[in-house]
Formats: structure tokens, sequence, C-alpha cells
């Protein structure tokens, strides 16, 4: 049996990503049960996904949301481990005796690991565990306890002493080489499965005609990680030179270090709250550009959904060559511009404004299809297939055992 936990997040912003890579996995392994068990809120919008209620290996779960610490994922909370004890416990109660069962965790606190192999020696039940790291594996390199018994049960204690049966998926190949930099003694523990475009979302309409005014973008919450500065600085200097020829805008929401003040200067505010998906998707359809002056200090950790969208609808990228964002331009070629710096940038916008190129333009939009196409669920089944009987060997041949590192 493969367990798919969503431990830690309860809104449905990254319900669309975990759906797609939880088919992968499901058509990858036809011959094992797919339960994927998450929050109430969560959990129905992942029921929204015809495609994974399709698959007959599937089925779901609800499981209660963990309040304790919620998001601080380097705070090694007792109570937040109890919580989650419990949780595997009763879902391992549901794996038949002398069947084995991997234990992937969507998001979840270090301390889920540990409660999983306890759970599992408990129950003598044979359990692997795969941690997939999203944004939170920021926190190989973040805050940490002065306790030396806690340390052991953060992030960085995990990765620097991975224990037998605990294996990572990145989302990113740059992700994952940056990790095992990082973390030396889990470098070997380390997948890589890209995150998959949704394929629920693939754009039917024509790409946008490239023709005043030229629309740029910047998707996702106005966050200083995203650049949000620099992305209002340049929307100033090309407004006042471009005037109605471009518009800038935000798809997503204020965040609340971003002063309303500061984003006059939009062809339209951002959502002050959540921002439904269908809203999403109509406001990213209308544009022409998706502007990426992403900082390498976060994302050199996490993938960007904003990119993921970007490629979904065939919106050619402007962005900051950090290595995530080069890594596609290696694998897509010319899927839009890709700059060495923030300068850069706004020279690169300032041409696509005054010159727009249709040729350009058709060639970019071309070469992110190809690169969409090697991104769809059904492509990576056989990228999981391997991951899975190669990393977890014993799970996969049902041996007695844990999976091997």
């Amino acid at each position: 049996m493969i367990l798919i936990l969503e431990l830690m997040d309860e809104a449905v912003t990254h319900a669309p990503g975990n759906s797609q890579w939880a088919q992968v996995i499901a058509r990858a392994l036809p011959d094992r049960q797919v339960r994927v068990c998450a929050p109430p809120v969560h959990l129905r919008a992942l029921r929204e996904d015809a495609n994974l209620c399709a698959l007959a290996n599937v089925s779901f779960r609800e499981i209660p949301l963990i309040s304790a610490f919620r998001r601080q994922v380097n705070v090694v909370s007792p109570a937040r481990a109890r919580a989650e004890f419990a949780i595997l416990r009763r879902l391992l109660a549901e794996v038949p005796a002398g069947e084995s069962c991997l234990v992937v965790l969507a998001s979840a606190a270090p301390t889920a690991v540990f409660a999983a192999r306890l759970a599992g020696a408990l129950m003598r039940r044979r359990v692997a565990v795969q941690m997939v790291l999203h944004g939170f594996a920021n926190e190989v390199l973040g805050w940490r306890t002065r306790n030396p018994l806690l340390r052991r049960f953060d992030l960085p204690g995990l990765m620097a002493a991975p224990p037998p049966g605990v294996r990572f998926l990145a989302l990113e190949r740059a992700i994952a080489a940056e990790l095992g930099r990082i973390a030396p003694a889990a470098a070997g523990r380390i997948d890589v499965l890209p995150l998959p475009v949704n394929a629920n979302e693939i754009a039917a309409l024509p790409p946008v005609p490239l023709e005043p005014p030229i629309r740029l973008a910047l998707v996702g919450q106005t966050t200083r990680a995203k650049g949000i500065e620099p992305f209002l600085a340049m929307a100033r200097a090309l407004k006042a030179r471009h005037g109605s020829a471009v518009e800038f805008h935000v798809i997503g929401r204020r965040f609340p270090e971003t002063p309303a003040e500061a984003l006059a200067v939009l062809d339209g505010p951002p959502a002050e709250g959540y921002l439904d998906r269908k809203d999403f998707l109509a406001r990213l359809a209308a544009v022409h550009y998706v502007v990426l002056p992403l900082q390498e200090s976060y994302y050199r950790l996490s993938p960007s959904g904003a990119l993921i969208d970007a490629i979904t609808w065939l919106k050619p990228v402007v962005a900051t060559a950090i290595p995530i964002v080069a890594e596609a331009f290696r694998e897509g070629g010319e899927i839009g511009v890709l700059c060495p710096d923030v300068a850069a940038m706004e020279r690169a916008l300032d041409r696509l404004v005054t010159a727009p190129d249709p040729a350009e333009y058709a060639r970019q939009v071309a070469a992110l299809q190809r690169l969409r196409d090697r991104r769809l669920p059904d492509v990576l089944v056989g990228t999981y297939r391997r991951i899975f009987e190669t990393g977890f060997r014993d799970i996969a041949a049902g041996e007695r055992g844990a999976g091997r590192g």
C-alpha cells in the first residue's frame, strides 16, 4: 500500500500539484493501493480532480489538520509529533499484516518521518518513508533550537543522519543538487521527480495575439522571494516610458508585507484574499509574458509554481537566471528570455514592448509546448517507477525489512 499524506496544508493552493503527482504515483504502481489522506478542505479540492478519482487503485481518507506550529517545520513540537503518530498509527492499522507500505509525506514536519517509522515498528508493519521537499526544504538552512536532543528531529538533523528506509523527493534536479551539497549525508537519498504540469488545465485556446498592450504578469503572492519589489520598479520605469502600450499585473494575492499604495502602478489590483483558481486562470490566459524576478536565496531550494503555470499555459517567461529557471531553459530551449540580472530583465521587457516580434513569440510558445509535453503526468510515470523500484527495493519486492536508503 502507498499512503500519501498532506499533514500541513489545509488550503487548496497546493491541491492541483498534489493531485498531479499523486496520479503519477498511482499510475506508476497500478498493482498497489494508493490512499490519499488530507484535511477536509484540501481533500475536497483533491476529489474535484476527475482524473485522480477515476484511478481504480486510488482511495481517500480524511485526516485532522494538525494545529500545533503549523508551517513552522523546524520547531520540534512534541504535541505535533504526538498528533502525527496518532494519525499514522490509525492509517497503518488499515494496512494488512505482512503487507509493505510506503508513506509519502506530501508536506510535513520532519517529526512525521520519525512518527511513521515508530508507528510501523510498533505495529509490525514494513514501512519506508518518502519525504517530498517543497519550499520547506529552505529550513535545512533555517533557524534551529539550541536543544541538542530536539535538533535531531528538525530538517537539518534529519538530513544529516537519515534513518534507514527514508528517502527524499526533490521536484527539480537543481534543487536536488543543491541539497546534496548542503547535506552530503543525504545526497544519495534524494530522488528527483520534476514537478508535473496540471493536465486538467492545459489551455485549449490559441495564444493571445502579440499586439499592444503587451501584458506582463508576476504570478503568485506579492512576496520578496517572488521579486515583487523589482517587478514594481520595472513597472514604474516602463509605464513612464511607454504608457498604455504596456500593462503590468499581479495574478495572485497581496501579501501583507506589500503596502497597497505600492501597487498603484499596476493595471488592476491583486486579490486581497485567496484568488479562486478559475479567476486565476482567466487572468493568466489574458497575459503575454510571465515575469519571474525570483530571488535565488529562496528558490534555490524551492520549486516555482509560477514557472509550472507558465509552462502549462504556454506563457513565455522573462526570468532571472537562477538554477531552477536556467535548468528549464536548458531542457526546453527558447521558452522566453533568460536574464543575468534585473537590469537586463528591464532591458528585455523594454525591447518586448517597443519591438514585439510575433515570430520570436511563436518560437517561444512552441518550445514551451514541447517542454510541457515532457512534464505531463503520464510521461513521468516511468520516472517514478524507477525511483520506487531502485530506492525502495525491499518494499517493491515485498521482502521483510525496511526500504533501503
